[in-house]
């Protein structure tokens, strides 16, 4: 659309959806403005598209992967709030408060991606009416292979007991639970399957207007991407990010926390029995 005009960040990554980015320039839902927002989805190319965005766009893009599991607290808890309340906010006071909630962990970015925001597209649009949609996309086959790995990695049995004394990982329970529900509602499954990506897909033709929904494979470069956004191909090149590793550092990473966490939980244990053993010793010789 060459009418469009454009006005000029850690912690565990989403585990289950993927593939598609929704990135908008976030400012207040006031402004008569004509938000760009992209919906990507966790592994079709989500940081990659991140970098280029923040490029283009000359601004922060949020993701809400990482924002909702490993930034800020508030943002943790919007984002928990805002997956609770979503599935069931039919009545006005509770679109509503849906509504603030979005623009309250959205504000100030140039867009948003990765899930949760992905699947709440027409909630976010609904905040953001101006806003197009980009939605970045890859071969079903080589995403669903992908996305197997990130689940299995994510889903051992042992992360929840190894990062139990992690702060922040500590919701990773309870954002499952939710995220579970918005699957469910939103495309009839609890967990991520081989044909999610398509069925995400369909949920985008059927509620965003065609004239707002684009398809971009990141593979492309630049050229596609600033034709959707009416931009200046910049002199730079384009981002490749390798996203399997960086998720499999950020493992690596709360790995490594969790142990540490749980060999000071139990030396500082027994040390407390230590003490009581040699305090009930004195006492009753």
């Amino acid at each position: 659309d060459s009418n469009i005009h454009v006005d000029a960040d850690a912690g565990l990554i989403s585990p289950l959806l993927a593939g598609h980015l929704f990135c908008c320039p976030l400012h207040s839902p006031m402004q008569s403005l004509r938000d760009k927002l992209t919906l990507c989805r966790s592994r079709t190319g989500t940081k990659t598209l991140n970098e280029a965005l923040t490029v283009l766009l000359k601004g922060p893009v949020h993701d809400s992967g990482i924002q909702s599991l490993g930034g800020p607290m508030e943002q943790i808890s919007a984002w928990l709030q805002i997956m609770a309340l979503a599935p069931k906010a039919q009545s006005f006071s509770d679109q509503k408060k849906l509504d603030w909630l979005l623009s309250s962990v959205l504000d100030g970015y140039v867009a948003t991606m990765d899930c949760p925001a992905a699947t709440l597209t027409p909630e976010i649009m609904r905040v953001y009416p101006d806003a197009i949609v980009i939605a970045t996309t890859r071969d079903e086959k080589s995403w669903w292979k992908s996305m197997s790995h990130l689940n299995n990695m994510m889903s051992t049995w042992h992360l929840p007991l190894l990062v139990l004394f992690l702060r922040k990982s500590q919701v990773y329970g309870l954002w499952m639970f939710r995220f579970s529900g918005i699957m469910q509602w939103r495309y009839q499954s609890e967990k991520i399957q081989e044909d999610t990506l398509r069925k995400h897909e369909q949920h985008l033709r059927d509620t965003v207007p065609p004239e707002k929904l684009y398809w971009y494979n990141v593979s492309e470069g630049w050229e596609p991407l600033c034709r959707i956004l009416d931009l200046p191909v910049p002199d730079v090149p384009f981002p490749h990010n390798n996203n399997k590793m960086d998720a499999a550092k950020v493992m690596r990473d709360h790995v490594i926390a969790g142990c540490i966490s749980w060999i000071f939980v139990l030396s500082s244990l027994a040390v407390m029995i230590s003490l009581c053993r040699d305090w009930y010793s004195r006492h009753f010789p």
